[in-house]
């Protein structure tokens, strides 16, 4: 590579908007069949902290743990206490792995996938949360997943922190505008073309 040259994850980032470049990261958070999450920005990708699904099987054992951990407890037979607590997942996303995400959700959506997306999904809840950040000139802080509630910090325009909570359900309104405007900047470009090729 030459000195002055720009490595290829660092051009396309350039080129992405921030809801694209977490909608990678949610394809990817999916993929661990991640639940609730902490996701933060680093230099130059993500950092998340996240907890699995758990299935009904593993919410029955840790309900018998726990219901085994307080007779153990109320009973004075406490030597094996254990807390009963889901795996926790550190996961890096790097330009890189953006990149190779990105890539796979593509394709994966250009073979079958048509009709709405669907908003209970990870990645397409980061895409609103990215297209909300691009729409108010905010750089991404963090944003946090817990249950049914989503918590973005955010650096404004002006550096300044700025923190919005939402529903899950309050999000599909944000979804909806969006789909508008990304509707309306392809009826913009499709004119443009139609009119060059006359």
């Amino acid at each position: 590579m030459k000195s002055g040259a720009i490595p290829l994850a660092h051009r396309a980032r350039a080129v992405r908007s921030t809801g694209q470049e977490l909608r990678a990261v949610g394809q990817g958070l999916e993929s661990l069949d991640v639940e609730d999450f902490d996701l933060t920005a680093e230099d130059q990708g993500y950092f998340a902290i996240a907890t699995r699904r758990a299935s009904k099987q593993t919410r029955k054992a840790v309900a018998a743990k726990a219901i085994r951990i307080t007779w153990q407890k109320l009973s004075g037979h406490d030597k094996w206490s254990v807390e009963a607590q889901p795996d926790i997942l550190r996961i890096v996303f790097s330009p890189d792995g953006i990149l190779r995400l990105e890539r796979k959700g593509r394709e994966r959506r250009n073979h079958g996938s048509r009709g709405l997306p669907d908003l209970t999904k990870l990645a397409q809840l980061l895409r609103v949360v990215g297209e909300r950040l691009d729409d108010l000139s905010g750089r991404l802080v963090k944003v946090s997943k817990r249950g049914d509630n989503i918590l973005i910090e955010y650096a404004s325009a002006t550096n300044r922190r700025r923190t919005e909570e939402w529903k899950l359900a309050e999000l599909y309104d944000l979804w909806l505008e969006a789909c508008k405007r990304r509707e309306g900047r392809t009826d913009v470009i499709e004119r443009e073309l139609l009119s060059g090729t006359k």
